[in-house]
């Protein structure tokens, strides 16, 4: 306990001289200055800094990242946007993997196949009344969609009650502009959506095949993705009691177990006729995955307009939570997540201090939110639109930060979810006034509209973009590589840190357009219309 308390008091030492370091630079001050490199990088610096451990969800990261977060939101003299402060506590139900998991594949009179968790499998029973051993048939159900509207029904008549499903990820059709949206991923394609239809289908589980082809990234991402913790909300549906990831060529061989060949499979799984496999197999699965309750928050404040009330809100959003101490790489278990998502974090407290200096405030609310728990299906920004402090109706647009750019100045942006709504027109607008165009949206395949908490304010019918710049740099040049090289190298891993070499050169320029669309959307005459019949 002794060494607990010294640890713990040398954190907050550290924390204190950082914090003060800081406030010595200018980072909170009270002046008005446009915004600046050195202003985004001082809070990016100590977002990502080891003392943060990673930003875990529900750890003494967690709760030092919320404290910074609502010292700086403070000083720059924003009101807390709860009525109780800056933290609105959003409580989860935390599952720890168990390393010693077993998941045991027999029957077609074949011997029985055993794998553990590591390269060909990751799995997590999020159940406590499911724990020790749980067992069903093995059913191989296509792409997992119900689409009413693309008329698309992977499980016809078939009762998956208490069956454990093979599910492709991604979705049919990429190579058909009459199929879903063809190669762009709609949200029927997230493995979050077909998690949710199997357990309202009553499955018992399911088994998400991995290509990095159809996931678009890697095994290591989905391995350092599910290592750790798993969070759920208590008020939510129940889940399936087995939930996992099964490699390609893992999937390939459970099936030949069967007589059954994969490709075959996929493709018939490409047509609208598709019914769901029987595969004759068992499979059981032995573990015991610790459960308890932690708490989280969304931090949040508020520049308060100029009009009368009730006045209309804008909000600017990004996710304060990243995967904390998990699976170490190269010696290194820390995932600093300083792209993701300390820059957009660093940015949204760099206007939410320059929204504050505005001579003249606007008319309505601007407030400026840092939900928790993204990373885990955008739970804190759903819980806080469920108890949102000012009616949803009359939140006008949320404005979203993800992973922003932290290299030079572009020509271009990239307005994420923009084209579903009116709210994409105004970001053209703004965007050309400061001599940029809207460049396309950057691996369209990977369907990021619905990967962050943009989706949270949609699905509430709140029009909402992710917002960041684009890939072609100022001087012309081709800039995709940069992000590319980052997915590919960096993304949830822990080589997601922070490098003094950066120009964010981009992220001031994103952050000057961001003033300006606050003050266009203000000045707006009413609401942001839909114009996207795939709108969520």
């Amino acid at each position: 306990m002794a060494g607990t308390i010294k640890r713990a008091m040398r954190g907050r030492a550290a924390f204190a001289m950082l914090l003060a370091a800081l406030l010595a630079a200018g980072a909170f001050a009270e002046c008005p200055r446009p915004l600046s490199r050195a202003e985004i990088a001082a809070h990016l610096r100590l977002l990502s800094d080891d003392l943060l451990e990673g930003r875990g969800i529900g750890t003494r990261g967690d709760l030092l990242t919320q404290a910074y977060l609502e010292t700086a939101m403070a000083s720059s003299g924003l009101e807390p946007a709860f009525a109780d402060g800056f933290r609105q506590a959003v409580q989860l139900r935390r599952v720890e993997p168990d390393p010693g998991l077993v998941l045991t594949i027999s029957g077609r009179g074949g011997p029985a196949r055993r794998m553990g968790i590591g390269e060909q499998l990751i799995a997590l029973l999020p159940l406590p009344q499911r724990q020790g051993e749980l067992s069903g048939q093995l059913l191989f159900a296509g792409y997992g969609i119900e689409s009413k509207e693309w008329a698309w029904d992977d499980y016809k008549d078939v009762d998956v009650t208490g069956k454990i499903l093979m599910v492709l990820v991604n979705e049919p059709g990429r190579d058909r502009a009459d199929l879903f949206e063809g190669p762009a991923l709609t949200w029927h394609g997230r493995w979050v959506a077909k998690l949710e239809e199997a357990a309202r289908r009553g499955a018992l589980g399911v088994l998400l095949v991995h290509t990095t082809a159809d996931a678009g990234y890697s095994w290591a991402v989905v391995h350092n993705s599910w290592s750790g913790a798993a969070f759920f909300d208590p008020g939510d549906a129940e889940p399936t009691a087995l939930r996992g990831w099964i490699a390609e060529d893992a999937a390939r061989s459970v099936l030949e177990m069967a007589g059954l060949d994969f490709s075959a499979l996929r493709a018939a799984a490409e047509l609208p006729s598709f019914r769901p496999v029987a595969t004759g197999l068992q499979v059981t699965v032995r573990g015991n995955c610790p459960i308890d309750t932690v708490v989280t928050a969304n931090v949040a404040g508020v520049v308060r307009g100029r009009g009368e009330a009730p006045r209309r809100t804008l909000v600017v959003s990004a996710h304060h939570d990243h995967f904390g101490i998990a699976t170490p790489e190269h010696g290194d278990a820390i995932y600093n997540g300083a792209i993701d998502n300390g820059s957009a974090l660093a940015l949204l407290l760099a206007l939410a201090r320059a929204e504050a200096d505005r001579p003249v405030p606007l008319a309505a609310d601007v407030l400026f939110l840092a939900p928790g728990a993204e990373e885990e299906g955008m739970l804190g920004s759903r819980a806080f639109l469920r108890r949102s402090p000012v009616p949803v109706d009359q939140i006008l647009a949320d404005l979203n930060l993800e992973m922003t750019w932290v290299w030079g100045r572009t020509r271009d942006l990239v307005a994420i979810g923009g084209a579903k709504s009116e709210l994409g027109t105004v970001i053209a607008e703004v965007a050309h006034r400061h001599g940029l165009g809207i460049g396309p949206e950057p691996a369209p395949e990977q369907g990021f509209f619905f990967r962050s908490d943009q989706l949270s304010f949609a699905r509430a019918g709140v029009p909402a973009a992710w917002i960041d710049c684009g890939e072609t740099l100022a001087d012309g040049s081709d800039a995709s590589a940069l992000r590319r090289a980052y997915r590919e190298s960096a993304y949830h891993r822990p080589d997601d840190e922070f490098d003094p070499s950066w120009d964010l050169g981009g992220a001031v320029q994103l952050g000057d357009v961001l003033l300006d669309l606050l003050a266009t959307l203000d000045a707006h005459p009413g609401p942001l219309d839909w114009t996207s019949p795939g709108s969520p």
